[in-house]
């Protein structure tokens, strides 16, 4: 009787091992896909042009499938949308007269239920020097 009972606790015990050997991997491969798609996004301010804020918005999309592009004011009303299914998504995006101190870019994609929020704040300050100098 008693090696019965110490097959049923050795069959147990290995089932349990084969389930996390199963299990584990696909959950580190399950984590390391969420990752890169965080990463798949990014925006560089590039400075200002004629009183313009100029952005360049990547988004790496390699199964090409469509993804939407938004970018919002700070009262929530669109600036620009746009669908896109480029592989490599790289645009350049110019703000104009702007009186908004905070812009949103809104990256979605709804097959892979990605989405990539930036907030841009925008704040302008004047800086006057003034120097005096006593020459002789």
């Amino acid at each position: 009787m008693e090696s019965r009972a110490l097959f049923s606790t050795i069959g147990r015990s290995f089932f349990s091992l084969v389930i996390a050997f199963v299990a584990l991997p696909a959950a580190a491969h399950s984590f390391s896909n969420v990752d890169s798609l965080e990463r798949s996004s990014a925006i560089e301010y590039l400075g200002t042009k004629n009183k313009a804020l100029e952005f360049k918005v990547s988004y790496s999309n390699p199964g090409s499938n469509r993804f939407f592009v938004t970018v919002k004011d700070e009262t929530g009303t669109a600036i620009f949308q746009d669908a896109f299914t480029d592989k490599k998504f790289i645009r350049k995006f110019m703000l104009k007269g702007t009186e908004a101190k905070k812009v949103f870019f809104i990256i979605r994609d709804k097959k892979n239920r990605f989405t990539q929020s930036f907030e841009i704040s925008n704040q302008t300050r004047i800086v006057e020097d003034v120097v005096v100098k006593r020459m002789s």
